[in-house]
């Protein structure tokens, strides 16, 4: 049995007031995207919030390593061995879309490659999350 897909149409009621607004535009483009995927094709993955959490609770959920968060680990490591000749490393900030993206790949569990995902000033501004 195939899952029901959401008609756009049954989305414009909310969007008629908003025509002029660029957010609602895109809104739009984004529900577009999100109903053009079936159900049962889109990715199930575990999430689990590492940035902007109390030390306490990632202590609690065991993703620290001697008191200190895995994730905070993995980009010092990617930093000592790649960034320490970097001029300004955490006055420049890295690419917003690049950091979001290494952000939720933590965060999804995925496997995360810092020097093939990312770059160095992406690393350091990840860190400063």
């Amino acid at each position: 049995m195939q899952p029901p897909v959401v008609n756009m149409t049954d989305c414009s009621f909310f969007l008629r007031s908003f025509k002029q607004s660029k957010a609602a535009v895109r809104l739009k483009e984004d529900m577009k995207k999100i109903v053009a995927v079936p159900l049962n094709e889109q990715k199930d993955f575990t999430y689990q919030k590492l940035f902007g959490v109390s030390l306490q609770e990632l202590e609690r959920q065991g993703l620290t390593e001697n008191g200190i968060p895995a994730v905070v680990w993995n980009i010092v490591e990617y930093l000592t061995q790649h960034g320490l000749t970097q001029e300004g490393l955490f006055r420049v900030n890295g690419n917003v879309k690049v950091v979001e993206q290494l952000r939720l790949k933590f965060e999804s569990g995925v496997p995360v490659e810092l020097g093939k995902d990312g770059d160095v000033c992406s690393a350091a501004s990840l860190l400063k999350l």
